[in-house]
């Protein structure tokens, strides 16, 4: 199972971010630039149990991916996985720290297997990683932008 990190301070409050970085329906934004993103049940309630179906395309390829919310501490943490989608497994926790004035420092946890065996894992080494980290950063961005206009 493969690992990444990623850490990034937003100038904003950990409940303004907690808030827009969980809500499902801000991943289009969160996203725009790389992956188009569509969100297929608007109207679940993000609870521990829920799920959600998204629609991505990346490079001309659409997949459907459907994510369960495993566990959230309100303005905390938020965890969720993969129960449909590219990766054999993913995981991905989120975590908002406070700093000093009125920032937040998010960590992006996220432990995934790429399917396809010894390929895969190939895959992974030259390509995948870079690339997941690459959207990671680009989601974290484009929320400092976000809410740098509030």
């Amino acid at each position: 199972m493969a690992h990444i990190q990623i850490q990034q301070i937003i100038s904003a409050k950990p409940f303004n971010v907690y808030q827009y970085l969980t809500a499902p329906q801000n991943l289009k934004d969160q996203l725009r630039g790389l992956i188009d993103v569509e969100l297929m049940n608007p109207v679940v309630e993000v609870q521990p149990g829920a799920e959600f179906l998204f629609r991505m395309k990346r490079y001309g390829v659409e997949q459907a991916i459907r994510f369960g919310i495993e566990k959230y501490v309100t303005g905390n943490s938020f965890t969720y996985h993969q129960v449909n989608g590219l990766f054999a497994s993913w995981r991905h926790t989120i975590k908002f720290e406070p700093k000093e004035p009125n920032s937040t420092l998010v960590t992006d946890l996220v432990e995934y297997e790429v399917p396809f065996g010894l390929v895969g894992r190939l895959v992974d080494d030259f390509l995948a990683q870079k690339e997941i980290k690459k959207i990671l950063k680009h989601r974290l961005h484009n929320a400092s932008l976000h809410l740098k206009e509030l």
